[in-house]
């Protein structure tokens, strides 16, 4: 093709007609932009159904991190923040008022069960939030509304890690000073230190530490509502966006 178009350009000059060659050579040259625009055209097209399938794939990996961390959020509202909120509780009213502890052993058990969940939610997973992050991707996700969505939700977990500086009041420190915590025995308390804890659990220290555990506590059960709605929000708008890939 290209020694097809050399011999007419040759010979429109061998036979000097120049405003021929002039034509021919702006029609070659129109014929060369043409074939860039195309390769442009589908290198464009190729690239789109990468990014297209790329999009679909973050979207399904964000669905799964966020459906496995609303999860554990649900286990901690049904399985865990109404023990921590007996302890507290529980503990707060013995020290405040004059109540009478029928069960000494129980009680104990109860109250230091409001140490639950003192580190926050560095348990929930940010792994696909963060890959978008570093790679640039976050980009390819073409919905601004999931976009904004997804930001706040994982922002939101950044900011729990701030809420437990601020409300951070050692309890579990605090109780474990008064006696040895075995893991593989939790509910053991020898009748020394449960004394001594009946007495600490009295004083005016320990009613500074159940205030601020509470007010976490509370802080807590908030963040955890909203971050279950949030995520479900998303999950919705994963789904539809999806179904029209």
């Amino acid at each position: 093709m290209i020694k097809f178009f050399r011999k007419i350009r040759q010979k429109l000059l061998s036979e000097n007609k120049f405003s021929k060659y002039l034509l021919y050579a702006i029609g070659e040259i129109i014929l060369v932009v043409i074939g860039i625009l195309i390769a442009l055209s589908i290198n464009s097209w190729h690239k789109g159904r990468i990014d297209k399938k790329s999009e679909s794939k973050y979207l399904t990996d964000i669905k799964k991190e966020i459906q496995n961390n609303s999860s554990i959020l649900n286990f901690y509202i049904n399985n865990r923040l109404p023990y921590k909120f007996e302890g507290l509780l529980s503990a707060k009213k013995y020290n405040e008022e004059n109540v009478e502890i029928k069960d000494t052993f129980s009680f104990l058990n109860t109250v230091t069960k409001g140490g639950m969940i003192t580190s926050g939610l560095g348990i929930l997973s940010r792994n696909t939030y963060n890959e978008l992050l570093s790679t640039g991707n976050f980009q390819l996700i073409s919905k601004d509304s999931i976009k904004i969505k997804v930001k706040k939700y994982y922002w939101g977990l950044d900011a729990d890690d701030s809420n437990v500086e601020t409300y951070k009041s050692d309890i579990t420190k605090f109780t474990t000073g008064l006696r040895p915590y075995n893991s593989s025995n939790p509910e053991y308390i020898s009748k020394y230190d449960s004394k001594e804890m009946m007495i600490a659990f009295r004083t005016v220290e320990f009613r500074k530490i159940i205030d601020r555990e509470l007010s976490y506590a509370y802080s807590l059960e908030n963040k955890i509502n909203g971050l279950v709605e949030e995520g479900l929000e998303i999950i919705e708008l994963i789904d539809a966006e999806l179904k029209n890939k």
